[in-house]
C-alpha cells in the first residue's frame, strides 16, 4: 500500500521554547522547514513505537511477537486506509468518521507517536526505548503519594551527539489529534505545551538507572479529516531552529546525509529551487561527500570493519540493549532478543540453554549486509531486517557484558537508504531495515551469543 507519490510531508511545523534552565543544554537542533517521509519510514516508526509498548517484563517472547504483529505492524496498514491519496500533504479523509467514538483517539495517539518518532529520527536521535525501561521518578515526587505519576512515553539516546555528554538521554511525550476542533493550530500548540509541563518538565535533570535526563520534548500532531493538511508542534527548552534561513536550510540538507531518515528534508517551491540553484548544487556536493563517508566508500574497510562503517555513535548500554531487543524481535531473531532482555533484567549465572545459545540468520539482499532470522516473521507486506554491522557490534558488546549493560556501546549509524528507486531496503539510523520486496537470500550465518562472534 505504498504512497503515490512515494513521499508525504507535513507543512506546518511550530516550535514552542519552554522556559526551563538546562544544566547541559547541548547544541541547537535543526529541523527541516517541512518534515518529509516515505511509506516505509512511516511503517517502521508505527511498528516500533507500538511494539515498544509491549516491551515489558512478564510477557513471553511468543506472546510479544503476537502483540507486535497485531498491535504493531498491521496498525500502519489500518491507518493508511484513511490517508488522503489526493494530496502529498500527510492528511486524512473524512472516512475517519466511520470510526467509533473510542477508536478515533486511539488512531490519533498511534499516529502522533509515529510522527514524533519520525521527528526524533530526523533530528539524529537513533536509539530509543519505552520510558518504562528506566522507572522514571520526577524531581518533586512525594514518597507518601501513592498515586501513579504520569511519565513520558519514550526515551531517546543521542549517542554522544548534539553536544551531550556520555550517558545522557532525552525523553519524549507524544500526542495526536484528529478532531475538527483540537487539531487546529492553537489547540495543537497548547497540547504540546501542556504535555511538556505535565509529563516532561519534572523529569529533566533527574537520573535513572545511571543515566541523566538532560532534555525533553513534547511533540503534538494534528490533522482535521478532509482538510488535506496537518501540523506538528514541538515544545522543548532546547533551541530548535526550523529551516527558514539559508544557514538552517544547509544544515538540514546536510542532516539528510548524516541521518538515514530522508532522501530530501526540505520541500522547496520549484521557482525558489531555480533561483537558488547554485546554492542547492553546492549543498548536494556536500551531501554526497558526507554520504560517501557514511557508507564507507573511500574508507579503508570492507563495510564490516571499523574503517568501512562510516559515522558512529556511542549510546548508553541500557538504551542500546533495549533498542535492539525490540529490533531483533521485530526481525524474528528471538534468541538474540531474549539474550539482551536477560542482561537488562540483571543477567544470570551459568550459560544459556543449548538451543538458545545460537542465533541463526540469513544474509539477504544483493549486498548481503542485511540480516533476517531463521524464524523471520513475514508480516505482509512488512519484512524487517537489521544492518549486519549494527547487529554484530551490539551482540559482541552483550557477550562481553552478560550481567548488566555497559556504560556505553560504540555503534555504527546505518547508512542512508531512504527509499531511492532501486533500493531493496529502507533503513533508520539504528539499523532497522524494511525490505521493499522479497529480497534474494544469501548465505546462512550463525552467531554464538556467548562467545560474541560468528561461528
Amino acid at each position: 500500500m505504498a504512497w503515490t507519490p512515494p513521499e508525504k510531508f507535513i507543512r506546518h511545523v511550530g516550535i514552542t521554547r519552554v522556559r526551563q534552565k538546562l544544566k547541559d543544554p547541548g547544541n541547537a537542533l535543526i529541523l527541516p522547514k517541512t518534515v518529509n517521509f516515505g511509506w516505509e519510514q512511516f511503517v517502521m516508526s508505527v511498528s516500533r513505537t507500538r511494539s515498544m509498548q509491549v516491551q515489558v517484563d512478564g510477557l513471553s517472547f511468543e506472546k510479544r511477537q503476537v502483540l507486535i504483529t497485531e498491535y504493531g505492524t498491521l496498525t500502519a496498514d489500518a491507518i493508511n486506509v484513511f490517508v488522503d491519496e489526493a494530496t502529498q500533504e500527510f492528511s486524512f479523509t473524512v472516512a475517519l468518521d466511520i470510526l467509533a467514538d473510542d477508536e478515533r483517539p486511539s488512531y490519533a495517539g498511534k499516529i502522533g507517536a509515529a510522527v514524533a518518532d519520525l521527528v526524533m529520527e530526523s533530528l539524529g536521535f537513533h536509539w530509543r526505548a519505552n520510558a518504562a525501561e528506566l522507572k522514571l521518578i520526577p524531581a518533586n515526587a512525594n514518597p507518601a503519594n501513592k498515586k501513579k505519576e504520569k511519565t513520558p512515553d519514550y526515551v531517546y539516546d543521542p549517542g554522544t551527539k548534539h553536544g551531550f555528554k556520555k550517558e545522557s538521554i532525552v525523553i519524549l511525550e507524544a500526542k495526536g489529534s484528529l478532531s475538527p476542533v483540537q487539531a487546529k493550530e492553537a489547540p495543537v500548540k497548547r497540547r504540546a505545551h501542556e504535555a511538556y509541563k505535565r509529563q516532561v518538565k519534572d523529569f529533566i535533570g533527574t537520573t535513572a538507572q545511571g543515566l541523566t535526563i538532560v532534555n525533553g520534548f513534547a511533540v503534538a500532531f494534528g490533522a482535521i479529516p478532509g482538510n488535506k493538511t496537518s501540523r506538528i508542534s514541538i515544545a522543548s527548552p532546547q533551541k530548535v531552529t526550523v529551516g527558514t534561513k539559508k544557514t538552517a536550510q544547509f544544515a538540514s540538507l546536510s542532516a539528510a546525509a548524516t541521518g538515514p531518515m530522508f532522501t530530501q528534508l526540505l520541500h522547496a517551491e520549484p521557482q525558489k529551487r531555480h533561483e537558488e540553484g547554485h546554492e542547492h548544487q553546492l549543498d548536494r556536493v556536500h551531501i554526497e561527500q558526507v554520504q560517501q563517508r557514511r557508507d564507507g566508500r573511500g574508507g579503508d574497510g570492507d563495510g564490516g570493519e571499523r574503517g568501512g562503517e562510516g559515522e558512529r555513535g556511542e549510546p548508553s548500554g541500557r538504551i542500546a540493549f533495549a533498542n535492539y531487543e525490540n529490533v531483533f524481535l521485530m526481525c524474528g531473531a528471538r534468541n538474540a532478543s531474549a539474550f539482551l532482555r536477560r542482561i537488562l533484567s540483571g543477567g544470570e549465572e551459568g550459560g544459556t540453554e543449548p538451543h538458545e545459545r545460537y542465533q541463526h540468520f540469513w544474509a539477504v539482499g544483493s549486498s548481503g549486509d542485511i540480516l533476517v532470522a531463521d524464524d523471520w516473521l513475514w508480516w505482509p507486506p512488512f519484512r524487517f531486517g537489521i544492518y549486519e554491522p549494527s547487529a554484530r557490534r551490539v551482540l559482541r558488546a552483550a557477550a562481553n557484558n552478560r550481567f548488566g549493560p555497559p556504560h556505553t556501546v560504540e555503534l555504527p549509524i546505518a547508512p542512508a537508504r531512504a527509499g531511492a528507486p532501486g533500493e531493496e531496503f529502507v533503513m533508520q539510523g539504528d539499523g532497522l531495515a524494511l525490505a521493499r520486496d522479497w529480497p534474494p537470500h544469501g548465505p546462512r550465518r550463525t552467531w554464538d551469543l556467548e562467545n560474541g562472534d560468528w561461528v
